[in-house]
């Protein structure tokens, strides 16, 4: 005889549950700025920047990483010249772990490039043709908007720029190139402005707000 078809006789049902609240203490290492989700970063991170392990900033919005540039030892010349600099990935990671998608930005304003009294007069860097990476591949997330910048003044740069529900999770913003000679990072210093055996320093002061701009 043929058997009858099977009937559900009995059902409940189950609820499954998650909750989450904003990475308030992490500390968001960097990443590999060539492989982001690689799981064995290199060390150092930046073979041109080795003493640099990141800033150490806690969450849920921080800047996590920013290379120090170096544009290495030349000698003076009589015209002006754009040195290239000596970073192949040079980059800047931020990570957002609030989860409200509120946005945020990021700009950055450099101080002249001096050694005591000493002012490299004029000279100006430039910041281009960077390119976005999420610290995951898999991030839903808009990415933020990037800008290039021409740092001239002392005036404040706006780097990215993460609208409402963009930016979330780990954004890297890389200005990769040429090691030992990165076209994408260049100080154009003006001739007759440098003084022998003198290092000059300049100081890049990042900002991170809780709101796109």
């Amino acid at each position: 005889a043929e058997t009858e078809p099977s009937a559900v006789v009995s059902k409940g049902s189950s609820e499954n549950k998650i909750n989450f609240i904003a990475g308030e203490d992490v500390i968001t290492p960097p990443v590999d700025p060539t492989d982001p989700e690689n799981p064995n970063p290199p060390d150092p991170i930046d073979p041109t920047d080795p003493e640099n392990p990141g800033t150490g900033e806690e969450g849920p919005l921080s800047i996590d990483y920013i290379s120090n540039l170096k544009f290495g030892e030349h000698e003076i010349s009589g015209k002006n010249i754009s040195y290239k600099a000596l970073n192949k990935n040079p980059f800047v990671q931020v990570t957002d772990l609030r989860g409200a998608g509120d946005g945020w930005s990021l700009s950055a304003k450099m101080t002249e490039f001096t050694n005591e009294d000493k002012i490299l007069k004029g000279a100006t860097l430039s910041m281009k043709d960077s390119v976005l990476k999420a610290g995951s591949a898999s991030n839903v997330s808009a990415p933020p908007v990037k800008s290039d910048v021409v740092f001239s003044n002392q005036e404040s740069q706006l780097i990215m720029n993460a609208k409402d529900k963009a930016g979330r999770g780990t954004w890297l913003n890389i200005w990769s190139g040429t090691d030992q000679a990165n076209e994408a990072v260049q100080l154009n210093v003006i001739a007759g402005t440098p003084e022998v055996d003198t290092e000059y320093t300049s100081s890049i002061t990042w900002e991170l707000e809780d709101a796109p701009k």
